[in-house]
């Protein structure tokens, strides 16, 4: 067996994002692995090991990925602070009240 450097959560998420990879090119694009390794600009290697859920293919190779499969957005909000309603308005409330009147002479 093949040793790797990432732990077993990071070999186990690569493989669902393969196999969603792959969902989605087979039901909502109908395309080959050849086809989107050429989209891609990758060999059919490259693009065999995504679909596989290989950890050291490229974050820029899966980026391009989710751009041509329209899921760039889901990548977008990966590092985005989910901030619930009200800490929504207390940061507004802050930016208002810092906020001073500056009176024209």
């Amino acid at each position: 067996m093949k040793k790797t450097a990432f732990s077993n959560d990071i070999v186990n998420t690569c493989k669902q994002m393969g196999l969603n990879l792959k969902d989605l090119r087979i039901n909502s694009f109908e395309d080959t692995q050849e086809t989107m390794a050429t989209r891609l600009g990758v060999s059919l290697r490259t693009y065999s090991r995504m679909e596989a859920g290989d950890p050291t293919v490229k974050i820029g190779t899966w980026l391009e990925a989710a751009k041509i499969t329209r899921q760039i957005d889901r990548w977008i909000s990966l590092f985005t602070e989910e901030k619930s309603l009200f800490d929504q308005f207390d940061q507004a409330t802050n930016k208002t009240a810092k906020r001073k009147r500056v009176r024209k002479t």
